[in-house]
Parts: structure tokens; sequence; C-alpha cells
């Protein structure tokens, strides 16, 4: 049975109350059209009223000459140049006072031919020189300008020359280094000697090939031995000393 009030009548349900045109229902409330939205105002810590910040400007780019400046600085570039450019310098004074030089050089291979006699009659008496020719038990060779190892020991002198040394230590290095390439490019010739008059065969493997690469060994001993005895190195630093081992721990037994 439906409830009653104690008023008299029955509790009227939302759902059933009357709506605008007679139908019985609910009607929800307007919204208020005449509401504002308020701004809240910008406050000093706020993103919107902070500055931009200015972009950072790129810094400038190094000059053409502070490149090259730095570039020079690297030994692996500046070395390989300054040889260069000492064998271009050495190569085109040779060249332009050749002539003048002609007697001084033909002294040079004489000289080379009687050291190669004087080796090789120590331990035989069938040698024989005149002038820049020396013979060997009937085998005879011919020493010439290039013969002498005059490029050998230009080209080592380029190398002692543009090397980040002292000077006293280039000084040093530059007559002794040119003295070891005469003595071994001496014995080279006696090889050559003894190779021609018993193995006359395989004299132009020897004089060609063999010989050739060797020079270029020659070279590169000398260097080295010329940078290890005279260009003084920085010492080493001292080994750092190892952690020594945490004792551990013992136990009382009881």
């Amino acid at each position: 049975s439906p409830f009653v009030s104690p008023h008299g009548h029955s509790p009227v349900n939302p759902r059933n109350a009357p709506r605008e045109g007679g139908a019985v229902g609910y009607k929800q409330p307007e919204p208020d059209r005449t509401s504002r939205r308020m701004s809240i105002p910008d406050t000093p810590n706020s993103p919107a009223s902070s500055p931009a910040p200015a972009p950072q400007a790129s810094p400038p780019s190094p000059s053409a000459g502070k490149r090259l400046r730095a570039l020079w600085k690297n030994p692996q570039i500046r070395y390989p140049i300054l040889v260069l450019v000492y064998l271009i310098v050495v190569g085109s004074t040779f060249n332009a006072f050749y002539a003048e030089l002609r007697p001084a050089l033909a002294a040079l291979e004489e000289f080379t031919a009687k050291t190669v006699y004087g080796l090789m009659h120590v331990f035989s008496d069938h040698m024989k020189t005149r002038g820049n020719l020396v013979t060997y038990s009937g085998f005879s060779v011919s020493i010439i300008i290039e013969c002498v190892g005059l490029l050998e020991m230009l080209i080592y002198s380029a190398c002692v020359l543009a090397f980040p040394a002292s000077w006293s230590a280039r000084l040093w290095g530059v007559p002794l280094g040119c003295l070891a390439i005469f003595a071994f490019n001496a014995l080279r010739i006696v090889t050559l000697l003894l190779v021609g008059r018993h193995w006359n065969h395989a004299f132009d493997f020897f004089h060609v090939y063999f010989w050739q690469a060797t020079l270029i060994a020659m070279i590169v001993s000398v260097l080295y031995g010329w940078i290890r005895f005279f260009v003084p190195h920085p010492p080493l630093p001292a080994p750092l000393p190892l952690p020594k081992p945490s004792p551990s721990p013992s136990r009382r037994v009881s």
C-alpha cells in the first residue's frame, strides 16, 4: 500500500514532479550564465612573468693562423714537413753547386775505394786499386758517387736536424751518424766483391735488391742509436705503491 504522510497526502516523487508544459518529471537547474571566469594574476615567480632567457652566443671560431699554429705544434705533422724542407734545401743546393763540388766528390769516390781495399787486403792479397776502381781476384767494381752512401747521409742528416732535440745533440749526431753510414757502406761493397767473385750469378740480386733495402734499415738503425744514446729522455714516473692487504679478523677460540 502507498505510504501516507501524517498531513494526509502522499509524498511527491521527484520523478513525477510537474515539468513546464504539464509533463511530470524532474528538471535539472540550469547553470548560471552570468558568472564570469576569474583570471589569476601573474605572480613574480610565475613562468609567464619571468623573461625568456637570452640565446647564448656561440664561441668564436679560431682564425686560420691559430689553426695553423696548433697544427705546427703537433710533432707528428711538424717532423715530416721539416725533413722534406731540409731535403729540398740540401738537394737544391747540391744541384746548384754540383760543378764546383765535382773535385770533392771524386776525392770521396777514391777514398771509398781505398777504404774497401784496406779492408779486403787484411784477408786477401789478391787486391788491387786504381782511382775509384777496386779489383778482387779478377773481379772489379767501379765506385761512383751513388756508391759512396752520400744520399743515405743526406737523408739521415735531415732526420737528425728535424728531430726535436738540443742543437748540441744534433751537432754530435750528424757527423757520427754519417761516419757509421760510411763504414756500413764500405762493408756493403766488400760483400759485393765477394759475391761477384764467387757467386757471380747472384751479384745483381744483392746489388739491386738486397742491399738497397738494407740501406733503409741501416738509416733507421743509426737514427735510433742516436736517439737512444744522445737525446735525453724525461724520467719515468715512479710506480704507485700497491695497497697493503687488510688483515683478516681473528677469532678467539675458547
